[in-house]
């Protein structure tokens, strides 16, 4: 039962800061277990946060506003939220949902009168290769078919608990599907950290930032980091999370920064719909990722890291949690580590449903505890991040490969992918193909050859680089994946021949809308615009000058846009009328404009209240 029957919302409030102390850098996480804890966040609890951790009122609301799976509005002691990714659609997750909902008796994005249950759509849920997929009480459930919905819907009927559902409901594979180099062979635990420590002598023990510049222990600790970033330097690593930015100097940015107190983030959000290599580097290889974080933490000279993940992975919190007290009690974690004066440890952080706070400056206020809204790009974090202090942020990937690099050395890894791409890349392979999952290649493998190894050669056309990246036809699967060539954060959705892949540009630019902070109006205006001239093509009412207008509001969007959602969120749609002319061409009526706006069809709810169905109860298009 939830604990929205049984607990007092003051005495829960009381237990919850006894964890996380009445810190307001603390307020999303107290969130999420409030959430958790009651299926909503209660006005009185939100109040008693308020007093307790001295912010505003209004502060409070606004973060529980910002975040999708916060509510402020009561949700039922079940709580469904279907994936809506392209992949899942393509799976029949609508059909799905509304089968769900019509055996539970129950609207979507509603609440049962019972209070029993809630259904909702969410975005991708990091589950594209096992799909459809949906998460109940935020934990997954895989390869959704009619038999399992409508198990489901007879156990939420029966009032059995979700802890007592099938296990294999629950099912998530990590489904590696091809290791290459790097991912092949595990790393030891602590051995990428031993050889960062050996670099400078004999290990020698106590090291503290208090210590004199030229004490000699802190200077062999000192010495054993600055040989660390030189192989980093060596192996040429460019972060895994898109933006593709060096490595090593984005470290040595830290490390010679002027302020006192360093910090490093790994961002785990992985948001961008299609996506999910983390998933599967945290499940299979989480050891390796934390000991990619401590390594920078001795590079650059911080005592503390953070985790930031995304709420769709919280199934993988006790995991994460045991392998961080694993790391602490072999002495790879905390203070000492491995009998040295080197400290460092990990928290995990967790968000809370917004696809934004996957970019590192958004992700930085969510992590301080405030609405994810990014920044100007200046100052960087790496000179003022976290807590305004000098801030390393990487991805799941990047982290991982740093670990590798300092255990095996930078020339190892430089030996495989391109001049400007050095080493493998994950990539996360989803759609029409006989074998999803999750691929490792050397930077510079052909598109081909991956659609190949998956089993989707017949494509039509595949988004690389999730919707934010690009889109490709036939004639580009010679193309090479680095980022010389075609840019990737490791995503590929596949199209099969046929697949109308205008339901991808509609599912898109609906999740950008949705997305979109809306602190800028080039994004918050230009996202609704582009998916208004989207469903008016998807009706036939589309005309030449709708392209223009189309191809005007993404020029502004590029150009204009706060961040680089706004800058991106376009692309899908101006490769599509580049490279998919069909998609389009064929959704015109005429080629005059047409108003979006249908007046006859606006009527259709008020004819269906009233039940007219008579002609004189339509409009043609010369009297609307």
């Amino acid at each position: 039962m939830s604990l929205a029957h049984t607990a007092d919302p003051q005495e829960a409030v009381s237990r919850i800061l006894q964890r996380h102390g009445r810190d307001p850098g603390e307020l999303l996480q107290i969130l999420v277990e409030v959430q958790h804890a009651f299926h909503h966040i209660p006005e009185e609890v939100m109040a008693l946060l308020s007093e307790r951790l001295g912010v505003p009122l209004v502060r409070v609301r606004g973060v529980v506003s910002f975040y999708s799976f916060l509510s402020p509005v009561p949700q039922g002691e079940v709580v469904i939220h279907f994936s809506d990714n392209i992949t899942d659609r393509m799976g029949g997750n609508a059909e799905l949902a509304s089968l769900l909902c019509e055996r539970l008796g129950v609207a979507l994005g509603e609440t049962r009168r019972d209070g029993r249950v809630s259904v909702h759509m969410t975005s991708c849920t990091g589950m594209s290769d096992q799909g459809p997929a949906a998460l109940v009480d935020y934990l997954p459930l895989t390869r959704l078919d009619t038999a399992r919905i409508r198990q489901i819907a007879d156990l939420v009927n029966a009032g059995v608990p979700v802890s007592g559902w099938p296990r294999d409901f629950f099912t998530v594979e990590t489904q590696i599907r091809r290791s290459d180099v790097v991912f092949r062979t595990p790393l030891e635990p602590g051995a990428g950290l031993r050889a960062s420590l050996e670099r400078g002598g004999e290990i020698l023990p106590a090291w503290a930032e208090d210590m004199a510049p030229g004490d000699a222990t802190r200077h062999h600790l000192e010495r054993g980091g600055a040989e660390t970033l030189k192989e980093i330097y060596r192996s040429e690593l460019r972060g895994r999370g898109g933006a593709g930015f060096k490595t090593a100097i984005k470290w040595e940015s830290v490390r010679n920064g002027k302020m006192g107190g360093r910090y490093v983030l790994c961002n785990a959000d992985e948001g961008e719909p299609g996506t999910f290599k983390d998933r599967a580097l945290l499940t299979d290889h989480a050891d390796t990722v934390f000991e990619g974080m401590t390594i920078c933490g001795q590079v650059v000279g911080s005592k503390k890291g953070i985790l930031y993940i995304r709420q769709e992975y919280w199934y993988l919190k006790e995991h994460l949690e045991g392998v961080l007290n694993r790391r602490r009690e072999a002495g790879l974690l905390g203070r000492g580590i491995l009998g040295t004066g080197l400290e460092f440890d990990i928290q995990i952080h967790w968000g809370a449903g917004a696809y934004i706070c996957g970019m590192e400056s958004a992700m930085i206020k969510s992590i301080e505890g405030r609405r994810g809204i990014p920044r100007r790009r200046w100052p960087l974090p790496v000179h003022m991040g976290y807590m305004k202090k000098p801030t390393v942020v990487n991805n799941v990937e990047t982290f991982a490969a740093a670990a590798l690099i300092s255990a095996r050395g930078g020339a190892w890894f430089a030996y495989n992918g391109t001049s400007q791409s050095s080493g493998t890349k994950l990539f996360c392979v989803s759609g029409d193909c006989a074998r999803p999952g999750v691929y490792e290649y050397p930077f510079g493998v052909t598109l081909r050859e991956v659609l190949r190894d998956c089993g989707g050669e017949e494509a039509q056309g595949a988004q690389v680089g999730g919707p934010s990246g690009t889109m490709v036809n036939q004639g580009e699967f010679d193309r090479r994946i680095c980022f010389e060539d075609l840019g990737s954060t490791g995503t590929l959705m596949i199209f099969g021949p046929g697949r109308d892949m205008f339901d991808a540009v509609k599912n898109f630019a609906g999740f950008f809308q949705h997305e979109s902070c809306g602190l800028c109006a080039p994004c918050r205006v230009g996202t609704t615009l582009l998916a208004n001239y989207v469903r008016k093509f998807d009706r036939g009412w589309g005309s030449p000058l709708d392209i223009a207008e189309i191809e005007h509001i993404a020029q502004v969007m590029k150009t204009m846009a706060h961040c680089g959602l706004g800058q991106s969120a376009s692309l899908h749609i101006t490769d599509s009328i580049r490279k998919f002319p069909d998609l389009w061409n064929g959704r015109m009526q005429t080629r005059e404009f047409i108003p979006a706006f249908d007046l006859d069809d606006a009527l259709a709810e008020a004819r269906s209240l009233t039940g007219r169905k008579d002609p004189a109860a339509h409009l043609t298009r010369e009297e609307a």
